[in-house]
């Protein structure tokens, strides 16, 4: 099984990115790659847009690939959609989690449930 999985739903204009298992810094430069191109294909569709980050199989990871991590997510910042939930499992992963989700549009939740009815509630208005 792949470390990670992204997966564009043009119509729901929905980007799901699983991610699994314990990373090496090769496997965060081929996510970072292909996180960032899909990102992009995002943003040029029209409308609101969302992204689930589904982290609850993803080990926390080494000092060096989660601060690679870190710098991503900020680089990528401006391509993230109107709202990222991220998914997690423990009190760890949260915590690694919500130090890359530093915006009011990117939240930390436990259930797929939650995260889905926080990104969908904005989209239902727009």
């Amino acid at each position: 099984m792949s470390k990670f999985e992204i997966v564009l739903d043009p119509h729901k204009r929905l980007l799901t990115v699983t991610l699994r298992g314990f990373w090496d810094v090769q496997t965060y430069r081929d996510y970072d790659a292909e996180v960032t191109a899909q990102l992009r294909r995002l943003s040029q569709l029209k409308a609101a847009k969302a992204c689930l980050v589904d982290a609850r199989e993803f080990a926390v990871q080494a000092k060096e690939v989660a601060d690679l991590m870190m710098e991503g997510v900020a680089r990528r910042l401006p391509l993230y959609p109107e709202r990222t939930a991220r998914l997690v499992s423990c009190a760890i992963s949260r915590g690694q989690a919500s130090r890359m989700a530093k915006t009011t549009e990117q939240r930390v939740y436990e259930t797929i449930d939650e995260a889905l009815d926080w990104l969908l509630d904005r989209r239902a208005a727009a």
